[in-house]
């Protein structure tokens, strides 16, 4: 599929990179990690990497690039790491001509004219170096760097249950590639401060229910941390890892100041089809949801605690 991908790029002078709104590292490192692949592959071309970048994403790049609609037209547009069009930062991808989905979700819908989906990966980052391992391609230092950071932090440091063996050759691979394995450690395992305040907030707003544990979180407390909604939300793991616990979530005040994104975790326990039910998506044990009314953040808990008996 490697060769399918380059080749059906070849054709265009331009290259634009998308991937979803509020991004992760394995959306991060798979869109940059492909930026300086794409570059070295075709230095006559030019790469664009488009969608809002602050959050975790200004860590790493601090502006999107910016694109003419007339260049637009005549471009090839990567998704990645995204699992339907109305997720996708930057909606102009829809005016390219040609648009290729490269991700590791459960399928949801058609809307790339090329398609390549492993749902069995642990990230779209595995996906990339896989291929790239099987393909003998020499990647350049950075891009090494970028995969294995999606990687370990979609993985959690391959402990989830869909690591499988070639999540762990990608690894290696990116290692053998020049990744740097304490420098990806410090960015996707270390924080601020800021970040251990805010994550001591999260525990002490939680609560109990069953074998499910939640905290609901608002802007007075995470803005007192020096959060933005955008890493507040990303907070979920400070629920984790509690013996007794099969199921978590966050539950986090969006920027409108009137509805909720929620963020659902669990060990073992399917929780997608909950996230489905109000219009969210993702993963079996990992999904999310946006625009929630107070409300529907009750009745997602109460199927929670429900779910965490099973």
């Amino acid at each position: 599929m490697w060769n399918k991908i380059i080749a059906a790029l070849q054709p265009y002078p331009n290259i634009l990179l998308f991937r979803h709104e509020f991004p992760d590292m394995d959306a991060i490192g798979s869109q940059l990690g492909m930026k300086f692949l794409l570059e070295q592959i075709f230095p006559e071309k030019q790469i664009y990497v488009l969608g809002e970048m602050s959050g975790l994403a200004a860590q790493f790049i601090d502006h999107s690039d910016s694109i003419s609609d007339d260049e637009l037209a005549k471009s090839a547009a990567v998704v990645l790491d995204t699992s339907n069009a109305a997720r996708v930062d930057d909606q102009r991808f829809l005016k390219a001509p040609f648009k290729i989905q490269i991700d590791h979700h459960i399928h949801q819908e058609k809307f790339c004219d090329l398609e390549w989906i492993d749902e069995k990966a642990c990230a779209t980052c595995e996906i990339l170096a896989d291929a790239c391992r099987k393909a003998q391609v020499s990647l350049p230092k950075v891009s090494a760097e970028l995969f294995y950071d999606g990687l370990i932090a979609d993985s959690i440091r391959f402990t989830i249950k869909t690591v499988r063996p070639q999540s762990l050759m990608a690894g290696a691979y990116l290692l053998e590639q020049g990744a740097d394995i304490m420098a990806c450690e410090q960015i996707n395992f270390t924080g601020s401060y800021a970040d251990y305040r805010y994550e001591a907030q999260v525990r002490i707003h939680s609560h109990r229910r069953e074998k499910m544990l939640y905290a609901i979180m608002e802007p007075d407390v995470y803005q007192s941390c020096e959060q933005t909604f955008s890493s507040a939300k990303e907070k979920v793991y400070a629920l984790s890892g509690v013996r007794g616990i099969t199921v978590w979530a966050l539950f986090t005040r969006m920027e409108d100041g009137v509805h909720y994104s929620a963020s659902l975790r669990s060990k073992l326990i399917p929780i997608r089809d909950i996230a489905v039910q109000y219009h969210g998506g993702g993963h079996d044990c990992a999904s999310g949801i946006k625009n929630l009314t107070r409300e529907e953040v009750d009745e997602i808990v109460n199927l929670l605690e429900k779910r965490s008996l099973q």
